[in-house]
């Protein structure tokens, strides 16, 4: 390949790991790295464990300090810089640092630029509104929640709930504000429901089917008015309610957005312009199960889907596999995990589905701290393939849900899944793994006319 120069527009996951791929492939090659904030390679999702106590270091937070970068692995990283423009033809960047404008050439692009917080326009000029995103964010908003008795959380998925545990941790008073009637976004209701018990058990105030029409007042003192009628006092609102990619840039560039405003990669992680990659949060990925497109960002698909950027930017060719959406939370005493397609969405999707839900034990029942496991799992008639599945439970779900997650890169059938051997002992499972007892109930379900 022509050219030695490559340069990476963003400092976090996917823009380290790509970075770092392209240095291993090419040694003698210039790697450079813009990013618009203060640090690279960061745990943002540590940071609701930062909020909680639980990671007392900020600076465990931080991966991979960036003196290490530039001077273990020879990449120079530019802190503050922010990329305004993209120019192909010329295959320079313009970026602003200190005041200053100035441009760089590039013989290979990779856009990793992240995602930004949605707010709700309701919020954009309200006094006293917080996202968490960023280490940059992190610092302002734990100043804020230290003079806070009252917080606000918009929105009920991963974050929203993380943070609400982690306030409640420090003793402040949560409501949490969610436009739906379920808490995280497709499960199924049986399990929603025992979530929301779970947040009410640890006092946490739940506004169901409900948005913030109205705000009155300033940070510290503030009147919300909600759109199921009521009103209340808060001292801050933490707005979680999902992300929008940072593709601006691209599409100036004359690089195709996906229908979600994500740059649009092909299995390589490359755009339609030759020479420019994308990756992590600003890009899009394929779902494994559908193949079709989609947009769901994740850390561990940032990771891998950089590392694949890299690969190919510097010449190689790798491609990447794509996800089943597997994720799992926290909700105090509760573990709650999915991957793959839930019944809803298999159903728009053309599958015949079939689902069961069953009940059983994370251990065996007579062996201390034995908690009961929730598992639905779905599949489709057709083709016996196993489409998903979603845990719940006080401990075993996280282990569980990458079972499935497995299988389902793997394109296993229902049937598969209950000849599996599973791993058993009292301590860990019972005799009979709760996953080969909801298969077999699905399969039972399948099979008959």
């Amino acid at each position: 390949m022509e050219g030695n120069r490559f340069i990476i527009i963003g400092g976090d996951a996917a823009g380290m790991s790509a970075a770092s791929r392209i240095r291993k492939r090419r040694p003698e090659s210039e790697v450079v790295v813009y990013e618009a904030g203060e640090y690279v390679s960061y745990s943002a999702c540590g940071m609701p464990y930062h909020i909680g106590g639980i990671v007392r270091e900020f600076n465990d937070l931080i991966h991979y300090d960036v003196a290490k970068f530039r001077e273990e692995r020879h990449i120079e990283v530019h802190l503050k810089s922010k990329v305004t423009s993209i120019d192909p033809k010329s295959r320079t960047i313009v970026f602003q640092k200190g005041g200053n404008e100035s441009t760089d050439r590039y013989d290979r692009l990779v856009i990793a630029t992240g995602a930004s917080p949605k707010v709700p326009d309701s919020l954009k000029a309200v006094s006293g509104v917080y996202t968490l995103r960023t280490l940059n964010d992190l610092i302002p908003f734990e100043g804020a929640i230290a003079a806070s008795r009252h917080v606000t959380v918009v929105g009920a998925g991963y974050i929203g709930l993380e943070l609400s545990e982690a306030l409640r941790s420090r003793g402040k008073e949560v409501t949490i504000v969610q436009h739906s009637g379920k808490l995280l976004r497709g499960y199924d209701s049986e399990l929603s429901s025992a979530i929301e018990k779970e947040l009410s058990d640890h006092k946490v105030n739940l506004e169901m089917n409900s948005e913030i029409s109205q705000v009155i007042g300033k940070e510290g003192d503030l009147t919300v008015t909600t759109t199921s009628g009521n009103k209340f006092k808060t001292d801050i609102i933490a707005v979680a309610v999902g992300v929008s990619p940072n593709s601006r840039i691209a599409a100036e560039a004359g690089i195709i957005l996906g229908e979600s405003g994500a740059i649009r990669v092909n299995r390589l992680m490359e755009t339609n312009i030759p020479g420019i990659y994308a990756a992590g949060d600003v890009a899009t990925t394929f779902n494994r199960i559908t193949g079709k497109e989609m947009y769901m960002p994740l850390a561990t698909g940032s990771n891998k889907s950089g590392r694949v950027a890299g690969e190919n930017a510097a010449g190689g060719h790798k491609e990447y596999p794509g996800i089943t959406g597997t994720e799992v939370v926290k909700v105090f005493s509760l573990e709650v995990g999915k991957t793959g397609l839930d019944e809803t969405t298999a159903s728009h999707e053309g599958f015949d589905v079939v689902s069961a839900t069953i009940t059983s034990t994370s251990r065996s029942s007579y062996y201390p701290g034995s908690q009961k496991i929730t598992i639905k799992i779905v599949g489709d008639r057709r083709s016996g393939k196993l489409l998903g599945a979603e845990m719940i439970g006080k401990e075993g779900v996280a282990k569980r849900i990458d079972i499935v997650a497995a299988a389902l890169y793997s394109g296993l059938s229902v049937e598969d899944m209950t000849g599996i051997d599973y791993s058993y002992s009292p301590p860990f499972a019972p005799t009979w793994e709760p996953i080969l007892v909801a298969a077999d109930v699905l399969l039972g379900k399948m099979q008959k006319m």
